[in-house]
């Protein structure tokens, strides 16, 4: 039986409830894999072993410092970075992962710089403003994970892809946003990268942990097949 390993950035966010949606998730799958889910907190937790890695939400510039001072910026990028390994950032990891934002704090914010992307920090508005609705999938993620086309989206402060730098960048998912009627990117992948600006963590549905565990595994097997 395949064991996929996966490492959640554990700086801050729902790491519990990723934990649990993943389990969930893998069980949802008809394939014989099994996971293990490890905790990602230092230089050395970066190591091949790993196959993907989930950057929660939280304070995306609390996790930029923690990234910093631990001297984990390079790591992490360089991991992201190696066509092996499948990430995923929620929320503020979407931020992370971006090469451009907008609505920065004084002083800017440093960002990882991995995907093909400008996001808006608090797109949606402050913390008073969260709201949860129905999210728009595109045709990429119901052909891997066939089912309903729309899903429960928990927005958290969040943020919003609101251009694509490059062709390369592929829209997952979007918001008909109630202010303006026009929709918004709230979710995107890019090569080995996804990221969604909503938690899907917080909710009982967890078919993007499966989307996540289907791209991982199909990574895995794409690679395989390139070293014979």
């Amino acid at each position: 039986m395949e064991c996929l390993k996966i490492g959640i950035l554990e700086v801050q966010g729902a790491f519990l409830e990723h934990k649990n949606a993943l389990v969930k998730a893998r069980d949802n799958i008809k394939l014989p894999v099994q996971i293990e889910i490890l905790e990602v907190r230092h230089p050395s937790h970066l190591n091949s072993c790993l196959d993907g890695m989930i950057i929660p939400g939280g304070e995306s510039t609390a996790i930029s410092l923690f990234l910093k001072r631990n001297n984990m910026v390079e790591p992490l990028r360089g991991w992201i970075q190696d066509k092996k390994h499948v990430t995923w950032g929620t929320c503020a990891g979407m931020i992370i992962l971006a090469k451009q934002t907008e609505n920065q704090k004084n002083g800017g914010q440093p960002t990882l710089g991995i995907m093909d992307t400008d996001v808006s920090r608090n797109f949606f508005g402050r913390q008073v403003n969260s709201f949860e609705a129905e999210v728009n999938l595109s045709e990429i993620f119901t052909n891997l994970c066939p089912g309903d086309k729309v899903c429960h989206g928990v927005f958290i402060r969040a943020p919003a892809v609101i251009q694509t730098l490059s062709p390369n960048v592929e829209v997952l998912a979007s918001l008909t946003w109630k202010d303006t009627s026009e929709e918004v990117i709230v979710a995107v992948q890019q090569d080995n990268v996804m990221a969604t600006a909503f938690h899907p963590e917080l909710t009982e549905d967890v078919k993007w942990h499966q989307f996540f565990i289907e791209r991982v595994i199909r990574n895995k097997a794409l690679l395989h097949c390139s070293t014979k």
